[in-house]
């Protein structure tokens, strides 16, 4: 798909305008304090006597793809403990449509509401290290 020369987006964070509406659709009840653009930590609070992490990693841009990623974290720690927090790293190739980067992103936020968990932090950047949409997401659970 090409971008029309309006919609290139710039190497870097996304801009306030496309993550902003995004940030404020974000599961994020039950946070401390809720995520904003900036931030450089999460702040979470867990309870449970035994508590532990899990990522993965899955590279596309086509519809349920986030679905995808969020459905294994969820498969492989069922046995485990309960989901409580994802924290997912979206990572943009340049010439990425802004509509893409909203789907993708919004689907991730669906997926982890879809499923009782807040979405604790994240990271979202245009980079030209990737040739794909790379999508890196933690969960964090409870036994």
């Amino acid at each position: 798909m090409k971008n029309s020369g309006r919609d290139k987006l710039p190497v870097g964070k996304l801009s306030i305008d496309i993550l902003g509406p995004i940030l404020d659709s974000m599961p994020t009840a039950g946070l401390p304090v809720s995520s904003r653009i900036g931030m450089d930590a999460g702040i979470v609070k867990i309870n449970g006597n035994k508590i532990f992490s899990s990522s993965q990693v899955i590279v596309g841009r086509e519809a349920g793809t986030a679905e995808q990623l969020v459905s294994d974290l969820v498969k492989k720690i069922a046995n485990l403990g309960k989901p409580i927090v994802i924290d997912p790293v979206v990572l943009i190739p340049v010439g990425t449509s802004s509509d893409i980067i909203r789907r993708v992103l919004l689907e991730i936020c669906e997926s982890a509401e879809s499923r009782g968990m807040i979405v604790g932090k994240g990271h979202t950047e245009i980079t030209t290290l990737v040739k794909e949409i790379t999508l890196i997401a933690t969960v964090f659970a409870s036994v």
